[in-house]
């Protein structure tokens, strides 16, 4: 208290370390929720700034991010209790620093890609050690409170994130990624109020693991992605498909025989987490297409410039804020929720298939869709995780909610391969009707997923 008062005798403002604590977590969740719609918004900007570079290649630089996200994601979390949260979370933020001003004066397509990578790994490490951190700044009985300000914050910066892509994208695309710095910088020198967790005795995850799923998932989006240009007979295609099987044959084998797994697939054995996985992954296949397609729609198809398309774009997020906080509200359980989403999801693609042409129509056509996705991924996401994560006994709640997370991070790169693979040079709204489609037939997957959930209603 003396100190406290003796601050304010000096005429400074007085911010608790808890206070510096939860501004330095929001400023890592500011950081990985930003880019996911900020460089979709980019995408057709960043893609001419390379000249002669196609979709399907430029696709690579947001399934970079989500493959290198989900294959460390787990493993980050479990390195953290080995070295401390703390110098975790800050490793990640300079990595995530480094990689940001690495994408921002990329020379070319290929050096973009790796440090959009290095980008995931960098979200990667800090976002497993961000929620442990901010709850131990404060007492238990703001725990609460703490959690639902955590999520609020990405959920925000989602919303704010087409907007403010766009008006970047208007002077120059590679602003997007400096623009990090200005987030990061002041993230890194006030980190050191946070308060670092006790170092457990445990083994070093499998880092050969982690390797491998990277491998296999890289190879089974570049089969989905080039399917088209190589054709389906082709030897190239069922090549990387072997050896995407094989990738991912060898990172399950070392995930039940390694002692110290980087994923423990044990929890696979509940059925009920097993659907609640595959349900999110199917429903962010879905998103995905809804994002990277919604956004290059607009600027391809209707032609229109990019602050004006986040702006349209961010008509989504705030949809899913706001129907994130009413199913809070509500008595629904997970697989109420889990159904509704995935329906919206069905009804959105639907509705874009049947309205959505040359001629511009926002508020008729394209609004509705962009709503009904929002409020899905609002709700689908906490359903999914709450229904699959409550069937596991408690000791492995942690494991369990990181694991879909992966899938979600695995589903998005899928998704993105999707559409590009179905949409070509995505120029013409007839390129679009498959992707749309799909988008609803995912969303029907997800929806079907949701039926097989049996957590207590």
């Amino acid at each position: 208290m003396p100190d406290t008062i003796n601050e304010r005798q000096r005429g400074r403002a007085y911010v608790s370390p808890s206070a510096w604590a939860l501004i330095v977590i929001g400023a890592g969740s500011v950081l990985s929720s930003l880019d996911l719609f900020v460089v979709n918004v980019a995408f057709p900007a960043i893609r001419d700034g390379f000249p002669g570079v196609t979709n399907q290649a430029m696709s690579w630089v947001i399934s970079a991010y989500s493959i290198a996200f989900a294959a460390f994601l787990v493993p980050s979390g479990r390195i953290a209790d080995i070295y401390g949260r703390k110098r975790v979370f800050k490793a990640g933020l300079l990595v995530f620093t480094v990689a940001s001003v690495a994408c921002a004066f990329a020379p070319g397509a290929l050096t973009l890609i790796g440090a959009r990578g290095l980008q995931g790994l960098g979200a990667a490490l800090m976002i497993p050690t961000s929620l442990g951190l901010l709850l131990a700044a404060y007492p238990q009985e703001r725990h609460k409170r703490m959690v639902g300000i955590w999520a609020a914050t990405g959920s925000v910066a989602s919303a704010l994130g087409p907007v403010l892509g766009g008006a970047l994208v208007d002077i120059n695309w590679r602003l997007i990624f400096i623009v990090n710095l200005f987030v990061a910088a002041p993230a890194w020198r006030l980190s050191k109020h946070l308060t670092e967790t006790p170092i457990v005795n445990s083994a070093f995850p499998d880092v050969m693991g982690s390797l491998m799923l990277i491998i296999g998932l890289a190879l089974l989006v570049a089969g989905i992605s080039y399917a088209g240009d190589w054709g389906v007979t082709s030897t190239a295609l069922w090549s990387v498909y072997c050896g995407a099987a094989l990738s991912l044959a060898l990172f399950v084998r070392r995930c039940l025989t390694c002692p110290s797994p980087a994923l423990d697939l044990r929890v696979f054995a509940v059925s009920t987490f097993t659907v609640a996985t595959v349900g999110m992954a199917f429903f962010y296949m879905g998103f995905a297409i809804m994002l990277l397609g919604g956004s290059l729609f607009l600027t391809e198809v209707w032609r229109w410039g990019p602050m004006l398309t986040g702006a349209a774009l961010g008509v989504g997020p705030c949809a899913a804020v706001a129907a994130a906080l009413l199913a809070g509200r509500t008595t629904f359980s997970p697989k109420q929720l889990t159904l509704a989403a995935g329906l919206l999801f069905f009804i959105a693609g639907l509705w874009w298939y049947a309205l959505l042409g040359a001629e511009s129509q926002y508020f008729f056509a394209y609004l509705p869709g962009i709503v009904f996705t929002g409020a899905g991924a609002g709700i689908g996401q906490t359903g999914f995780l709450a229904g699959g994560a409550s069937a596991l006994p408690a000791h492995q709640y942690a494991t369990g909610t990181a694991i879909i997370n992966t899938s979600r991070q695995i589903g998005a790169a899928i998704g993105v391969a999707v559409f590009v693979a179905v949409a070509g040079t995505a120029l013409h709204a007839g390129q679009f009707k498959t992707a749309w489609l799909l988008m609803a037939a995912f969303g029907l997957m997800a929806t079907l997923s949701a039926l097989l959930l049996t957590v207590p209603e």
